[in-house]
């Protein structure tokens, strides 16, 4: 049994994470952490909080980091909406619900430090919240079995030419957790998402299923599909659940290990991960990245685990 602790800032892809590991059997999962991101941290944490209510999932939610550590908060409202989700039709209802907590932070340390054995922690968002624990308290390192992180590319990026929108958010949170020591670091970037694509076959699956909450799904994945062309002709590659995908089978995917080293000053880099797979003895690697993946396995494992919910 794998103890996890998810930190998100609960857009749609998050959303589709939450519902993987509350069907996963061989997770404990001890909380969730919600960070400013995909929108503002109220609107984030409404979402989580929506997705829990909804979906009857059993976790405690706690609120995070408002903005970044050294910079104003740029969100992705511009493509995904007030929301932070698109949709094609209806949004999940609201909630009457609150947070188990205003402080993140102190609810993740305490859930490393009594559970029995070291932790999972999954950020599928900005790393604010993960960076701020490793400095209020840097021997927490031992208590984290793996960092597993969607952010970041090997190559291009989305929110920049160079840049991948989690990374750029907060470079700073970012360069943190890639140059503490003796943290174990796992990382999905654009390069191995854009090999998960939705395509409108996945969509028409999901608006077959009946159910208030299969609509609710439906209707985002429409929205969601639909970003990168109003036909939604064009596929488009899924996030954050590749995370969870590789929780569940590893084998779907293929890793190399690389120096990362985040830009944090550059005028048109800021926010690169910089990967470099020249590693040797006096280059060592710091990260596990993702490099290949089985996309069809991947987008099979999340509409399956979707489907558990509805």
């Amino acid at each position: 049994m794998r103890s996890v602790w998810l930190d998100t800032d609960a857009g749609f892809d998050d959303w589709l994470t939450m519902l993987m590991l509350g069907v996963h059997p061989d997770l404990r999962w001890l909380g969730v952490s919600v960070v400013a991101g995909n929108a503002p941290l109220p609107v984030t944490l409404a979402n989580a909080l929506r997705i829990r209510h909804h979906y009857q999932l059993r976790v405690p939610i706690f609120a995070g980091r408002p903005s970044p550590l050294n910079a104003p908060l740029q969100t992705a409202e511009y493509v995904l909406g007030p929301r932070g989700m698109r949709t094609a039709g209806s949004y999940l209802p609201d909630v009457a619900s609150s947070p188990d907590g205003d402080d993140a932070v102190a609810a993740m340390l305490d859930a490393l430090n009594r559970s029995p054995e070291p932790v999972t922690v999954i950020a599928i968002g900005p790393l604010t919240n993960v960076a701020s624990v490793l400095k209020a308290q840097p021997s927490i390192v031992s208590r984290i079995e793996e960092l597993v992180f969607m952010g970041g590319s090997t190559d291009r990026g989305n929110h920049t030419p160079a840049a991948e929108f989690n990374i750029c958010v907060d470079p700073e949170a970012a360069d943190i957790v890639c140059q503490t020591p003796g943290l174990k670091r796992r990382m999905f970037g654009l390069n191995v998402c854009r090999q998960v694509l939705l395509e409108r076959q996945h969509v028409e699956a999901v608006q077959a299923w009946s159910g208030e909450r299969a609509r609710w799904l439906a209707d985002h994945f429409d929205g969601y599909q639909r970003i990168r062309s109003a036909d939604g002709v064009v596929p488009m590659p899924l996030y954050d659940p590749v995370v969870t995908a590789w929780l569940s089978d590893p084998d779907l995917f293929t890793f190399q290990p690389a120096r990362v080293d985040v830009e944090v000053e550059g005028r048109l880099t800021r926010g690169m991960t910089v990967c470099d797979f020249r590693v040797g003895p006096s280059r060592a690697a710091n990260v596990e990245v993702a490099m290949t993946a089985d996309g069809a396995a991947v987008i099979e494992a999340v509409l399956q685990a979707a489907r558990k919910h509805c």
